[in-house]
Order: C-alpha cells, then structure tokens, then sequence
C-alpha cells in the first residue's frame, strides 16, 4: 500500500540524446561531448524540440468538479490505495541506488541546478530531464510486473506538487522566474504530461515526448531495442460506453483528455487498473493536475501529484479522447 512505501525522492531525468547501444545493469544515460554524437544514436526527437514545447499548457486548471466538496484542513488524506502482486523491493530495487537519487534527474550536475546560467537558458522550467537506459535485469521481465514498475515509481511523488519544471525535485528560491500555475508558489512538482514521460522514462527507459499535444499523437518511439509501438485505444460508443472503456485498460495506460468543449488535448493520467484500492470501487487513476475533483470521501483532492477516480460522467470520462498502451 502508498503508505507503507518510503518517503524518499526518485529519480528520473532526460539527457538530450537518446543512445540505442545496450547499457550495463541500472545504467544512466550519459550525453556525449559536443560534436561526438555516436553513429549508431537514433534521436526521436533534438533537444531544442523538448527545449521549445515542454508540458502541458495547463488547462486542467480550469476545470473544477469538487463543487461543494469538504477541504481538509489538516493535509489531504487519500482513501485510495495502492495493491502490488510483485514485492515493492522486486519492482524497485534501484530507489535507493545513484538512479534513485533526486541529485542525477537531470543530466545537468546538481550544483549547477540554481545557477545565473541555468535562470537564462531555462528559466521556469529549470535543468531539463536526464534520459534513463531501462535497468538490463528488467528489460525480460512479464507485462504485468513492468507495468507494476511504473505505477510503484510514479507513487514516489504522490503528494508533490503541480509546477510546469523540467524534473520533479528541482525546487528554486522564490525570486527565480515562476511559470505561473494553481499551485500559487514555486515548489518541488511537474505538470501532468512532464509526469507520465517521466514515469517511463525513468522505469524503463522508454522516452516520449513532454509536451501533451505531441505526446498524445506519438505512437512510435525508436530506441535501444528498435521501434516500439503503442496500442490506441479509442473511445467506445453505446450505453455501456464508460463500463466498455473501463475494461478494455490495462494498468499503466494513458489516457489523453480534452478540454472541457471537447476540441483538444489538454491532460494526461495514467490508469491505474487493478493496481489501484478504493473502498467503492470506482476505477482510479494517477496523475498530476491543475483542476479541482472530490474523492469517494467527498472531499477534496488538491491539484497536485494524487489519485483520483475514474466516475462516469466525470469530465475524465466525457472528454476521453483516447489511450496509449506502450507495455504489452
């Protein structure tokens, strides 16, 4: 269960070039020097791509359904949980290793991290992501343990905060430049498409792309064992379209938004399928957002890094667009 797990912070981070040779057990990805780019590097995507479109634009801000809904004073208390059939030490054996360390998320060194030059080049969304190589011992493991993984990993940051950052512990002084969002200060925090790449890139080492609207239309990424996939899931239709839905995901799946007119994506959030407890069974998911919702309590889930459930009739519901299954 989310309570039973360790507090400690993880790692996750993007480099800017994404090397296809195999590394050793738990490895991170080092960039190349200038100008030493490997002739066997295939790039999904250049850096000044990721540079010029990061995270979402923060639209899930503006969407409020916790209505009336009781607000804890005394800190949020989730009376959700999480259920693994593989032991939390099997899915995460690197957490407290040098992958694991908050200090290697971003390629950039950490003493660097709050520097006048990293204030010009990144401002807001400060050191940008270290891209991760998927730890060898896990690249044969069953579907269902690495989806597992990737839930285990993104619940080490349940409780952070929304920030549109680059890497969710970089965490500036108050006068640093503030992409401004609900949150209402500068924290520790990513957006929620930051967080579902994050989640796989630091898990496994698949790498998509941070901004929603190209993360939602990418469905062929190119790495260290050749093209991977996603499986599309579209949204179904009929009466028992919500029931249809609910069953045809799988733990670990992303689903993409859209605004509250139904014109674009605007929010991601990753199912959390039989992984995920809740004392009325509502399905749940995981993500990290802006808007206001309520849980089964009837009070109400800050903006944030948290789970939240899957109702029908829930904006999640009527503004499905449509998922992404990467792990099957």
């Amino acid at each position: 269960m989310f309570q039973s797990l360790p507090l400690a912070q993880f790692i996750i981070a993007v480099s800017a070039f994404l090397a296809l040779a195999p590394l050793p057990m738990g490895a991170i990805q080092q960039s190349p020097p200038d100008g030493q780019t490997p002739a066997q590097e295939r790039r999904e995507f250049s850096q000044d791509e990721m540079e010029d479109a990061p995270g979402d634009g923060g639209e899930s801000e503006l969407i409020d359904e916790a209505g009336d809904a009781k607000v804890a004073l005394d800190g949020y208390r989730s009376p959700y949980r999480l259920k693994f059939k593989h032991p939390i030490e099997e899915l995460l054996p690197d957490r407290d290793t040098e992958r694991g360390s908050p200090a290697v998320q971003s390629f950039i060194p950490e003493r660097e991290w709050y520097s006048e030059a990293i204030r010009e080049r990144y401002r807001g969304w400060g050191p940008k992501q270290r891209l991760f190589a998927c730890p060898e011992e896990m690249r044969d493991k069953s579907v269902e343990w690495k989806r597992e993984r990737i839930i285990a990993g993104a619940s080490r940051f349940l409780g952070y905060d929304y920030q549109h950052h680059h890497i969710p512990d970089w965490n500036p002084p108050a006068d640093w430049p503030w992409n401004k969002c609900c949150t209402g200060r500068q924290s520790k925090g990513v957006d929620c498409s930051t967080f579902s790449s994050w989640n796989y890139n630091w898990g496994l080492g698949i790498h998509m792309y941070t901004n929603i609207v190209t993360q939602s239309r990418q469905t062929t990424l190119r790495g260290e064992f050749g093209e991977r996939h996603a499986r599309v899931i579209r949204r179904p239709e009929g009466e028992d379209s919500y029931e249809e839905l609910c069953r045809s995901l799988r733990a670990g799946d992303l689903l993409y938004i859209m605004d509250g007119k139904c014109t674009h994506v605007v929010h991601v959030i990753m199912w959390l399928g039989e992984c995920g407890e809740s004392p009325d069974g509502t399905p749940l998911v995981m993500d990290s957002g802006g808007g206001a919702s309520r849980d089964c309590d009837g009070v109400r889930i800050p903006s944030g890094i948290h789970m939240r459930p899957f109702t029908k009739g829930s904006w999640f519901h009527k503004s499905f667009s449509h998922a992404h299954r990467w792990l099957e």
